[in-house]
């Protein structure tokens, strides 16, 4: 007797539903006992060929795998990547067939940008067993005015148009316990003018722009954020639309990469933050948020003027973590959102004024210091001179040379930063 023969139907059920709904169909030529196991996977996960002249056989295939798709109570997920050649009655029809069967998470991915409207089946925007749903390259029309999502937990957008604003916000408001919501924005071609995100129930919320995005918005497009039980923020964008937020007083972890505009509006209401990761091109200086960051425990700041970080460690009186590095250029992490996006060009400014006073965290709080891409210019030797003899808790001051500084350079830098003074005896410093 081989193997396969001893798995438990149960076993073999789980294996063929982490692969391709056409591989495990495929598994019917196994042996008569694998015949109807297929049958039983509570999920249809197909990707199209990419080939114009096979699209035929890959709609034949899933409306063939509806059909005889039977045995499994319900069916769970309906995952399905097509080319843009893909009929949108189609696509509805699949939709529809499987919000019938208890359709738990959805997920529609067409390869390329569409211009042809996809018209999602009315009874998929009342379905009350659906708890994902994540839509690739589409274009929303034809909404009911009752929209009723009871059990959605996770909404994911990306490079996906509305044919109004009216339409995004109905989608929203029908969305009762919603607990995630992510936006990848590639198109500004359909926005006309501010829309709101007011989600009572969200947590978490990623919003970017994405690398392929050819319109720039204009000054009139922008984005309001109140979600009052918001835990994680995640925003990246290239472009000066305007994002504000208005209410997020449970705010935990807040990750802001601004290529341009003035970061007021979103740093305003951050001050709740307990972790912060804060990358800005060229911040204004007067645009630093009025506020203490009272919850403040560990700071990421990627800014081009040192003047940054003394005003932020004024207004971070708990501050036990930072992690710079002074004068970048930003690149947006659109792959990750939490990716270091630190680069290495450009000068720390020339000029460093000492602060008047010491801020209380230096005193009271911080514990670890992380400087990224240290160039050792006088600049620098200043600023870190002046955190190693004011941080009476330091722990440790790890300093990271930039990767083309030559060896010769770095053994430099080491006996320079060896040889300053400590005011913590407890201060270990770590040079990579």
């Amino acid at each position: 007797m081989d193997r396969m023969s001893v798995l438990s139907d149960d076993l073999i059920l789980k294996i063929l539903s982490f692969v391709p709904s056409k591989d495990a169909v495929t598994t019917t030529l196994l042996s008569k006992r694998w015949s109807d196991l297929w049958k039983h996977v509570p999920k249809l996960w197909y990707t199209d060929p990419h080939k114009d002249t096979e699209h035929w056989r890959a709609s034949r295939f899933v409306d063939k795998f509806l059909l005889l798709h039977n045995k499994a109570p319900v069916l769970e997920t309906l995952h399905v990547s097509v080319s843009r050649n893909c009929p949108p009655t189609d696509i509805e029809t699949w939709v529809r067939i499987a919000v019938s069967r208890g359709l738990r998470n959805l997920q529609f991915h067409q390869n390329r940008p569409c211009d042809a409207p996809i018209r999602l089946p009315r009874s998929l925007y009342t379905c009350e067993s659906l708890v994902t749903l994540r839509l690739h390259h589409a274009i929303i029309v034809d909404v009911p005015l009752k929209i009723c999502f009871p059990s959605l937990k996770l909404l994911v957008l990306i490079a996906v148009d509305f044919s109004s604003d009216e339409i995004f916000l109905r989608l929203l408001s029908g969305c009762t316990v919603l607990q995630k919501l992510a936006m990848v924005i590639c198109s500004y071609g359909n926005v006309k003018k501010s829309f709101t995100i007011a989600v009572p129930s969200l947590e978490s919320l990623l919003i970017m722009d994405s690398k392929s995005g050819s319109q720039v918005p204009g000054d009139d497009v922008g984005i309001v954020v109140n979600a009052p039980s918001l835990k994680l923020l995640n925003i990246a964008n290239r472009f000066q639309w305007v994002c504000s937020l208005v209410h997020l007083p449970k705010l935990v972890i807040a990750n802001i990469k601004l290529r341009v505009g003035n970061p007021t509006k979103l740093l305003g209401c951050l001050t709740s933050a307990r972790h912060l990761s804060l990358c800005l091109k060229k911040p204004q200086m007067d645009s630093y948020p009025i506020g203490v960051f009272t919850q403040l425990v560990s700071l990421k700041l990627c800014a081009c003027s040192s003047d940054w970080l003394c005003l932020i460690l004024r207004q971070t009186p708990k501050l036990r973590v930072l992690r710079f590095q002074l004068q970048v250029i930003l690149i947006p992490c659109l792959q990750n959102i939490n990716e270091r996006c630190f680069s290495s060009t450009g000068e720390v400014q020339t000029q460093w004024e000492r602060p008047s006073s010491v801020p209380k965290c230096l005193i009271s709080s911080l514990e670890t210091v992380e400087w990224i891409d240290y160039k050792g210019t006088e600049a620098e030797k200043k600023v870190l001179m002046y955190l190693l003899e004011n941080s009476r808790k330091l722990k440790k001051m790890a300093i990271r040379p930039l990767k083309s500084t030559i060896l010769e350079d770095r053994y430099k830098m080491l006996q320079e930063v060896s040889s300053m003074e400590r005011i913590s005896s407890k201060c270990r410093l770590w040079f990579t």
